[in-house]
């Protein structure tokens, strides 16, 4: 299997089964018939009747958004939305099956977030619920798509390498690929994911820091062979901030891979990202092209790399 291409494959099957699960949460909470009539969106919240207004509010932004719904002169219309998922046959092998647990049980909090966003059964924060993160953070798929940043950096033992936004697993995966020789640093303002990112190292003495800390301050003091950030941006409030911060920290030939669902490079992305937001951190995907004009307009030396829709490979001339 080619995790590169891979990691595609099964992030564009996400987001097709995000669009899924949106129709089918309008079709339990008997929003299309209330659409059907063609309703303000004030009429449509009332008569849906949910505790939950935010989040509602939230759900008809992302009907909107993905164009199942369309608002004019102050009242929502269906766009007669078709959807289909085909998965071609040379692509069967490519599905890492266990993301897909893990998305049903954050479709599942969801109806317990309708209720209130406080509900014990959302467990999307970082801290609180870092158990679940940690299992999100070890599913094959997320062990899948280190591999392809670790091979389109060309990751090998003795680098060193700087991961933002490590959570709980990346340290251990990574900090056995850069072996005794090599140093991995990872930063995360999530200590509950330290902790256990911590206790899973220390159990293999591998050559690991781990540091509590934003990502926008980031101060490098070494410089790195290597710097990820996978699945980070969505939750930075200042995304040039931190690119500019990350490629400071790069040696003259390093690399930094950037891995996301870009919003430019898959469709139907709204849909993830209605999920995605249960945890009170998250802004939004960003897109490819926000990333690389974000870098260049620093005046940075770079060559960036696409080997696939869902990475960036910027190397540090």
């Amino acid at each position: 299997m080619d995790p590169i291409v891979a990691v595609d494959v099964n992030i564009e099957q996400m987001v097709k089964f995000a669009v899924l699960e949106v129709i089918g949460l309008g079709t339990k909470h008997g929003v299309f018939p209330i659409l059907a009539k063609e309703p303000t969106v004030q009429e449509l919240v009332d008569a849906v009747g949910l505790p939950n207004r935010r989040l509602l509010l939230s759900f008809v932004d992302t009907l909107k958004n993905l164009r199942i719904v369309e608002e004019k002169n102050g009242r929502l219309y269906l766009n007669g939305f078709s959807h289909t998922i085909n998965v071609p046959d040379e692509r069967y092998d490519l599905l890492v099956p266990d993301w897909i647990s893990v998305q049903e049980e954050i479709y599942r909090m969801v109806d317990y977030a309708l209720i209130t966003p406080v509900h014990p059964h959302v467990l999307m924060d970082f801290d609180k619920d870092a158990d679940f993160w940690d299992i999100r953070m070890s599913t094959g798929f997320s062990r899948l798509y280190r591999k392809a940043m670790a091979r389109v950096a060309d990751l090998r033992p003795g680098m060193h390498v700087l991961d933002v936004g490590c959570g709980s697993y990346s340290p251990f995966q990574f900090g056995e690929a850069v072996g005794y020789n090599g140093y991995y640093l990872g930063v995360d303002y999530s200590p509950a994911l330290l902790e256990i990112a911590r206790a899973r190292v220390e159990s293999k003495n591998l050559p690991v820091e781990l540091k509590e800390m934003d990502a926008k301050l980031i101060r490098p003091i070494n410089e790195y062979d290597v710097v990820f950030l996978s699945f980070v941006l969505e939750y930075v409030d200042d995304v040039p901030e931190v690119l500019k911060r990350a490629m400071e920290a790069l040696k003259s030939g390093g690399r930094m891979v950037i891995l996301e669902p870009f919003v430019d490079a898959f469709q139907h992305v709204p849909a993830l990202e209605f999920f995605e937001a249960l945890n009170r951190d998250f802004i939004g995907f960003p897109s490819a092209r926000e990333v690389k004009d974000a870098i260049l307009r620093e005046g940075f030396d770079v060559e960036i790399d696409r080997p696939a829709r869902s990475m960036l490979v910027v190397k540090k001339m």
